[in-house]
């Protein structure tokens, strides 16, 4: 992660970044499935956004003579969504599997679009809403059990709300974080979840105790690749793409969360399962044919060494 270097991203730059940001967050599912057995969910969210904040503090420091309200306003904003969503996510994986919480979350790839047209009245193109259609009927193949008729149960509703959260992020995401510092931005963001997640669990959860080198070992890869990385690079390279456009990218988060899954808890796919993450991958690549003329988004006079 090259914090204080860089310059302009192709779209094709930045959608291969978006890429290994959904990577890392699809390994996120089975790390929370180990450790939500030992934490409960306001301390373990709480803890892992105080560990990536102590992360980005130093390389913010410098900068922050450029923190101003707007940057302080919408950072807040960010993180009361990237809290409350992965609160909601963290909830439901106690009561899921975490094959089945990968896939429900994406279906901020159906949100995205329709919450973008709805409050920003931004219509999706033809060649992105194919790609919606082909990952939403992936996601269909993913989560049905032919065998038993799929209903939602108390996990699959909370991972559901999450689910509607992340798409208010990415398009908060889009919307604003183009006029603001990606890594200071990043670091209120970060700041924002870590303090509002502990003082939720200071009052309504006992203290936590986390031993063993597997558990610590879960809660850094969380707290540096999937928290402080990842978000960073989401703010830094999502100006240069579209909100229907990273939704897709994110469709793929339950495709290679499947395959960690079933690396380390276990956790098989269906043959229709197996389907639905081809037609997923389908619909992103069909998406990507929509965007090769689309002018790019210009992220803030000087953010480009961010």
């Amino acid at each position: 992660m090259q914090l204080n270097g860089g310059g302009k991203l192709s779209p094709l730059q930045a959608d291969l970044i978006l890429l290994l940001v959904t990577l890392i967050w699809g390994g996120t599912f089975p790390v929370l499935k180990i450790l939500v057995a030992v934490l409960q969910p306001l301390y373990l969210v709480g803890t892992r956004f105080l560990v990536a904040f102590i992360l980005l503090t130093p390389f913010a420091w410098p900068r922050l003579r450029r923190l101003d309200g707007k940057t302080m306003s919408i950072g807040i904003a960010l993180g009361l969504l990237i809290w409350g969503g992965f609160i909601s996510q963290t909830i439901g994986i106690q009561y899921t599997t975490a094959s089945k919480a990968a896939f429900i979350t994406a279906l901020s790839v159906v949100i995205t679009p329709v919450l973008t047209a709805l409050l920003l009245r931004e219509k999706p193109e033809r060649e992105a809403l194919t790609g919606v259609v082909l990952a939403t009927l992936g996601l269909v193949f993913l989560t049905l059990d032919f065998n038993d008729p799929w209903a939602f149960q108390k996990g699959d509703l909370w991972v559901l709300a999450c689910a509607f959260l992340y798409a208010l992020q990415i398009i908060t995401v889009d919307r604003y974080g183009a006029f603001s510092d990606a890594l200071l931005l990043t670091w209120v963001e970060i700041g924002t979840v870590a303090v509002v997640g502990l003082g939720a669990a200071a009052v309504v959860e006992p203290f936590p105790q986390l031993t063993g080198a597997k558990l610590w070992g879960c809660l850094i890869y969380l707290a540096i690749f999937a928290t402080a990385a990842a978000q960073y690079l989401q703010i830094r390279v999502q100006p240069y793409t579209t909100p229907t456009r990273v939704s897709l990218i994110f469709s793929l988060e339950p495709v290679f969360a499947a395959i960690l899954a079933f690396l380390l808890l276990g956790e098989r796919l269906t043959q229709a399962g197996r389907l639905g993450a081809g037609l997923m991958l389908m619909g992103v690549f069909i998406s990507e044919m929509g965007y090769r003329s689309e002018p790019q988004r210009q992220p803030i006079a000087g953010d480009e060494t961010a």
